[in-house]
């Protein structure tokens, strides 16, 4: 039972950051978009879906490839967080950080376009006219 828990921090952790850089990115994006005359509709909510989506793969990155490699680690090895990352920045240099992030980008900006065009659509069914 114990086993299930294992890695839930970094889990934590690097959802925390994907999610909170995603939100604020497509808000951002999206009032960017709207102040140089984009209308609100379908090309600019898939635009700052994907925009979002490479600001979240950015920030998160580094974070997520720390949570595959703690997760990884072997258990009684005595190596520490601070130990993996010392040892990624000197045997493999700063971009070990970000190793797969194509694909990781594939996935979030893919994963953010559904996301946030369903939100707007939601959005629309419960606006109200002024």
């Amino acid at each position: 039972m114990k086993g299930l828990w294992v890695g839930w921090g970094p889990n934590v952790m690097r959802n925390s950051v994907i999610n909170a850089s995603e939100l604020a990115a497509y808000d951002q994006f999206k009032q960017m978009c709207m102040q140089v005359g984009m209308p609100d509709g379908l090309p600019t909510h898939v635009t700052c879906a994907f925009g979002a989506g490479a600001v979240a793969c950015t920030v998160g990155s580094p974070v997520d490839v720390m949570k595959t490699r703690i997760m990884n680690m072997q258990p009684g090895k005595g190596e520490t967080v601070a130990g993996l990352v010392k040892n990624m920045l000197t045997k493999e240099g700063p971009m070990a950080f970000y190793k797969g992030y194509t694909a990781n980008f594939m996935r979030l900006g893919s994963w953010n376009v559904v996301m946030f065009v369903s939100l707007e659509q939601i959005k629309g069914c419960f606006a109200t006219e002024e």
